[in-house]
């Protein structure tokens, strides 16, 4: 199934593509276009003329059918279920309109590898976002050539992913989809368990191990781990693109070509992100998790998030956006650094710009998007305070160490393509580099396995698990290399050498630090605890109230108050600390401890960090100065320093205070109306662009309709131009539309008489009523023809007749002037030779409707009182008249003609003929009528009356002879 998507400029790019289907290509395909609600589509009849296939309207619940044209309706969004097209209607706010990504995402999820997508000439970006759905799905992706196109922002919109198979000009995009169509549905799979085939040893003779192993030469990204199916999968739609039948074929040709390697390898990378993905999940983390994460951080703080596996960045940013709003809406301001890492170095710099397209607007709602974004041509670009929230970094989480005290992590949809033994790997080193309480997002498919009972359960549905501990500290098992490793079966779980050696190492490192290492606190410039080292259980408590981490506050009193003084004055000086003898009662009754400070900056970030030794056994340095501690000598120092410290602050304090105030005001005065200005220009180009596609689509096929009536048109005035036949067409105030040049013989008038009325122009004709005709026939619908004779001698035939429109309503009259002059003579011809016969002649109709007499026949129904049109006159119904009382002598005579004439009429009979009588007052008259077949289509009879008198006297004179010699010889 194929779902087209075009925009401006479609039109000409769909009547190429569709002249190069051929009517048996056994595909079915869905066109959607952006189209104007308010302005009927013309696109079926525009279509239509460019394939022979059929093309239709979708209606709702229609199955999708081979070989037919789907065309989506205009007001309407289109989507498919089980192969059968939904309807629903457009969101009548205006709003921001992709129908191409609503109708290709419904495809990839209708009918999965079996879909295809193709991208139009278009503007915007509609259509990226679908494809990209297709290609996850395992379906086909083709764009047309940018250089082909009249509007290229669609198809290199499309083209930026990444995830196109075939780019071409229209006309050769039809082949490639079928011949792609052909091979994946005759393709047998590859021998998909000829990795699993029991005893296969020799790797080798494996092509899969092989491109695999090409792969992993060429990039140093080991996929021997990722799942059979999605290997497989992957693979194959590379296949295709290169023609080949055979993985064999295809390694070999890895082997041959990196660049074909490379792109193997980015297939195998799939992308498929967008902003907010899964609102439900988004949700609860929204409501939930990050509120809980910045209810127990201090302004100092930061709150770290690791999001692995980002793709473009879309989810890092929604999760930056979320922190963003979680702080404003609590009123809080805690540093958020976002760490978000891909194997992909060209996704991780797609990501780092933070310009996505405008398609967003379908999962960035219109406030979020005019408060985190910001409106850039055909993109929206990433507001700077999100995007310094983000860190990007590319990191192959198979290899390189893990992030370290993390509070949420978010892995989604990676793990699915992982095998087993692979995902426990990943799990374990994301279990190792939360924080305890921290929290992890998964995908919707995906689950925690083994360590199920080491994290709690925030939402099962979408996902969302708190570490109940951290991770033991093995990173080094973690982190053995597998880029090096063979290519192993699934399910295998062996442990290898270098393993058991790292799970050793870590072994002895954590008795050397339970054995040897005092208790000792990492503590960073706000007080708070980072890091324990040894067992600091005895000295360290959790005080009722609200959960810290601040030193001050574990700390016994006693012990908290001398830490307090020495970490201010390390900080201060830079310098190390020490103290003895300070008392403290903890659980194994110490009565006394050593404390010592060692301040230092971290390197990279800049921060302060100290050491706080707590030494049981007095076991100090000798580098450093030790001193006995004088409790009320440094409560006093501490109570000094606090109070100008204190004083210090206050004033600055009040001065920020004040100075904030004035800023705030004025900032938030000019960003409200900048909001405003912003929405509002940002609403208005949305609607002009949507708007803008819509009546260029309009245009377009307006375009087309214009081009086809224009050949229409010329055919109509050649026609008119050569033929013999003056037309003119009247308006319904009769005023001349149009006219034959052939007119011109009959009416006066020239080219610039259109537009005038007929009434104005003198006539060539003999016809005095020709304006009352015109006038009857626009008034009553019935045409009106007559015999006229030019003024030149010729005969024409005029008729007028009403002009019709669509609706048959009356809009005008056609009045035709067909030169008969020809047919005239011919008829005077013929009656001539008819009148100079002595016979009475007589012609009649299918219908006995005499149509013709001639002069012997109308002189003798003019002495006998029948010259009359109710009589036997032209007009006159022969077969009527032959039933009329005292016709033809006698009634017996005259229902044997009537009957005889019938008969010929029905076709029952060729001819008749009867002898009748017809005595006058002055006399006796005897007529022989004979009446046959008219050999003419429409039918008729010629009636001929011959008077038999002087025959008919003789032979009574005869009988009366022959009666008189026989009376005398008796």
């Amino acid at each position: 199934m194929v779902g087209l998507g075009a925009s401006a400029g479609g039109l000409e790019a769909l009547q190429r593509f569709f002249d190069a289907v051929p009517g048996d290509s056994d595909l079915a395909y869905v066109v959607v276009q952006h189209l104007s609600p308010v302005h009927k589509s013309l696109m079926v009849d525009l279509l239509a003329r460019h394939t022979a296939m059929e093309v239709v309207q979708a209606t709702d619940g229609v199955p999708v059918q081979r070989n037919t044209v789907y065309l989506l309706p205009p007001g309407k969004h289109l989507t498919i279920e089980d192969c059968r097209l939904r309807l629903t209607a457009k969101d009548a706010g205006g709003g921001m309109s992709l129908p191409i990504d609503i109708f290709l995402t419904a495809l990839a999820r209708d009918q999965g590898p079996l879909a295809i997508g193709v991208i139009l000439s278009g503007t915007g970006s509609d259509g990226t976002r679908g494809l990209m759905a297709i290609k996850s799905a395992g379906g086909f992706t083709a764009v047309q050539q940018p250089e082909t196109a009249q509007f290229d922002g669609m198809p290199r919109s499309a083209l930026a992913t990444g995830q196109v198979d075939a780019t071409l000009p229209p006309d050769e995009l039809p082949a490639r989809l079928i011949d792609h169509a052909r091979k994946a549905l005759a393709r047998a799979r590859p021998a998909a368990n000829r990795r699993q085939r029991d005893g296969q040893t020799d790797q080798g003779a494996d092509p899969l191990a092989q491109i695999i192993a090409v792969i992993r030469s060429v990039t140093g990204v080991d996929f021997s781990h990722y799942k059979l199916a999605t290997l497989l999968r992957r693979i194959e739609r590379r296949m295709q693109g290169a023609g080949l039948e055979s993985m064999e074929e295809y390694a070999a040709l890895l082997r041959r070509n990196s660049a074909e390697t490379v792109n193997l390898y980015k297939e195998m990378l799939i992308g498929v992100t967008r902003f907010f993905r899964d609102e439900a999940a988004f949700r609860i983390l929204a409501d939930r998790v990050i509120p809980s994460l910045l209810a127990n951080r201090s302004p100092s703080d930061m709150i770290r998030v690791w999001v692995c596996g980002c793709a473009s960045g879309e989810e890092a940013y929604s999760l930056a956006i979320l922190f963003a709003e979680a702080q404003e809406r609590m009123g809080r301001s805690v540093d958020v650094k976002i760490f978000a890492t891909d194997i992909d170095q060209d996704s991780i710099e797609v990501a780092s710009l933070g310009e996505y397209p405008r398609a967003i607007a379908e999962d960035v709602s219109q406030e979020r998007l005019s408060r985190y974004f910001t409106a850039r041509g055909d993109s929206y670009v990433v507001s700077r305070d999100i995007r310094r929230m983000v860190v990007f970094a590319a990191h192959n989480i198979m290899r390189d160490p893990p992030f370290t005290k993390i509070d949420l992590l978010s892995c989604r949809n990676l793990l699915i393509y992982m095998d087993q033994p692979l995902q426990r790997k990943v799990l374990g080193l994301f279990q190792y580099a939360l924080r305890q309480s921290g929290f992890l997002f998964l995908g919707t498919s995906e689950t925690l396995g083994d360590l199920q009972s080491d994290f709690h359960t925030v939402d099962s549905r979408n996902k969302i698990f708190q570490s109940l501990r951290t991770g033991s500290f093995r990173l080094s098992r973690l982190l053995v290399p597998t880029v090096a490793a063979p290519l192993a079966r699934h399910g295998d779980d062996v442990s290898s050498p270098g393993m058991e050696e790292g799970a050793a190492i870590d072994e002895a490192m954590a008795t050397l630090m339970k054995t040897y290492v005092p208790p000792c606190l990492l503590v960073n410039d706000q007080m708070n605890i980072l890091h324990v080292f040894g067992d600091a259980s005895s000295l360290l408590k959790v005080p009722p109230g609200e959960a810290t981490l601040n030193v001050l506050k574990l700390l016994p009193s006693s012990v908290a108050m001398v830490t307090g003084t020495a970490l201010n004055r390390a900080f201060r000086s830079g310098e190390e600390f020490a103290l003895s003898n300070i008392p403290v009662k903890d659980r194994d009754g110490v009565a006394a401890l050593s404390l010592r400070v060692q301040p230092y900056v971290a390197r990279k970030t800049g921060r302060r960090f100290a050491l706080v030794v707590l030494d049981r056994a007095n076991m100090l340095p000798l580098s450093v100065p030790d001193s006995d501690f004088d409790l009320n000598a440094d409560a006093a120092e501490r109570i000094r320093g606090l109070e100008q410290e204190l004083l210090s602050r206050g004033e600055n304090l009040q001065a920020t205070i004040e100075e904030l105030e004035t800023a705030n005001e004025e900032l938030q005065a000019t960003n409200e109306e900048l909001l405003a200005s912003n929405e509002e220009l940002q609403s208005t180009n949305e609607e002009l662009q949507s708007v803008n596609e819509e009546l260029y689509s309009v245009n377009a096929e307006y375009q087309a309709k214009v081009e086809e009536l224009t050949e229409i048109t010329n055919d109509l005035d050649n026609l008119l131009r050569s033929t013999e036949i003056g037309t003119v067409f009247l308006d319904d105030d009769f005023v001349i539309r149009r006219f034959t040049p052939a007119a011109a013989s009959f009416i006066n008038i020239i080219p610039r008489d259109i537009g005038r009325s007929i009434a104005h122009l003198s006539t060539n004709i003999d016809y005095p009523d020709f304006l009352a005709d015109i006038r009857a026939v626009f008034g009553g619908r019935e045409p009106v023809e007559r015999h006229v004779r030019v003024h030149d001698g010729r005969w024409v035939l005029t008729r007028i007749l009403p002009y019709l429109t669509d609706t048959n309503q009356v809009a005008g009259v056609v009045v035709t002037f067909v030169d008969v002059t020809d047919t005239k003579q011919a008829q005077e011809r013929l009656q001539n030779v008819l009148d100079s016969l002595p016979e009475h002649i007589a012609v009649t109709d299918r219908h006995g409707r005499i149509v013709m007499v001639n002069a012997a026949w109308r002189g003798f129904a003019e002495r006998n009182g029948g010259g009359t049109r109710d009589g036997c006159g032209v007009g006159s119904n022969y077969l009527e008249v032959c039933l009329a009382p005292g016709v033809l002598g006698q009634d017996g005579v005259a229902r044997a003609v009537h009957d005889g004439l019938q008969g010929i009429l029905d076709g029952r009979a060729g001819d008749f003929t009867i002898e009748y009588p017809c005595h006058s007052s002055e006399e006796q008259r005897w007529f022989l009528m004979h009446a046959t077949r008219l050999n003419d289509p429409d039918g008729g009879v010629v009636v001929s009356h011959i008077n038999i008198t002087n025959r008919k006297l003789m032979e009574l004179r005869l009988d009366d002879g022959e009666g008189g010699e026989d009376g005398g010889g008796r």
